[in-house]
């Protein structure tokens, strides 16, 4: 909240005041007299400033939301996140898992490119990004408020759905972060939810994922691929009784910082050492390492994303 401080007039300026109405009533004539801006003790008052105070009144820390929902800054922190987790999948499947949306406190916009329908296909997932303004964000905040989701709320389950993933929103905003989870979310019936709470998640999932209707395109920048600075990926030893097509067999860097055998759960690698390695590669590739033969399951890094 912004303070106004009205500062009360000072005790020179009332002096002053009575020193001229006194200077007032002495004239009568051109005769000399003492100057109205002396006092009658000879004591020189100090000037008055009477220019108007245009000092902005202080708003705290630097922060662009200040004027608006107040949300973090950084460039690994989480404004907005909408993500689908659990379910009936496999290992491999929930380790490539990645938001469908995610807005990052220093403006940017990732969500998930268009995935071409053929196998194999690039290893690497599509992953976009594009700036969004403040403007934008705010957009995206205000929607959240209107949900009613800047609180803690508990969702009721569906329970004659099985295997089913959760819907995961988490809004960081006024100094609090919120997850709303909320299981087989749209997934019972015709699509709608009866309960007010759930059917305000779905209202919102669904409007902030249309992006450029949510925020104002003209809050958005071009789109372009996501550049990570680091991947994540699991190995494990290839079965190739269990493909149909011949796999292309590649030598695992001799000098990568990770071993494939050492790799069976999560392990990082620098994008910068193996960006052109993996952009090259498909779901066929497989990296052969001390005579044994791996398949890569490889993702981003992405901002507010553990490491391994």
């Amino acid at each position: 909240m912004k303070r106004h401080t009205i500062t009360p007039l000072g005790t020179p300026l009332v002096a002053l005041a009575a020193v001229l109405a006194l200077g007032l009533s002495a004239c009568g004539d051109d005769s000399e007299s003492t100057p109205a801006t002396e006092p009658t003790t000879g004591e020189t008052l100090p000037p008055v400033d009477t220019t108007p105070d245009t000092t902005s009144p202080d708003t705290g820390p630097d922060d662009t939301s200040t004027d608006g929902i107040q949300h973090p800054t950084g460039a690994d922190d989480v404004v907005l996140q909408i993500s689908y987790e659990g379910g009936f999948v496999p290992v491999d499947y929930a380790f490539l898992n990645l938001p469908s949306l995610l807005v990052t406190g220093d403006g940017r916009e990732i969500e998930q490119g268009p995935q071409i329908e053929i196998y194999p296909g690039p290893l690497l997932p599509n992953m976009q990004q594009r700036t969004i303004s403040e403007a934008g964000i705010q957009a995206l905040l205000r929607l959240a408020e209107e949900h009613d989701l800047f609180r803690d709320v508990e969702y009721e389950d569906e329970t004659n759905i099985a295997d089913a993933p959760y819907t995961v929103v988490t809004i960081s905003a006024n100094g609090e972060t919120y997850v709303h989870e909320a299981y087989a979310l749209g997934l019972g019936g015709d699509g709608t939810e009866s309960d007010e709470a759930r059917a305000q998640l779905a209202s919102f999932v669904e409007k902030a994922s249309d992006v450029a209707t949510a925020a104002g395109a003209d809050t958005l920048g071009p789109q372009a691929e996501f550049e990570a600075t680091s991947y994540q990926f699991r190995a494990t030893v290839a079965d190739e009784t269990a493909v149909e097509m011949e796999p292309t067999l590649v030598d695992w860097p001799a000098d990568a910082p990770v071993r494939l055998a050492d790799a069976s759960e999560c392990a990082t690698v620098p994008a910068e050492s193996f960006r052109d390695l993996f952009a090259a590669a498909n779901q066929l590739t497989w990296f052969v390492e001390d005579g044994v033969t791996y398949q890569l399951v490889v993702k981003p890094q992405l901002p507010g994303v553990p490491t391994c």
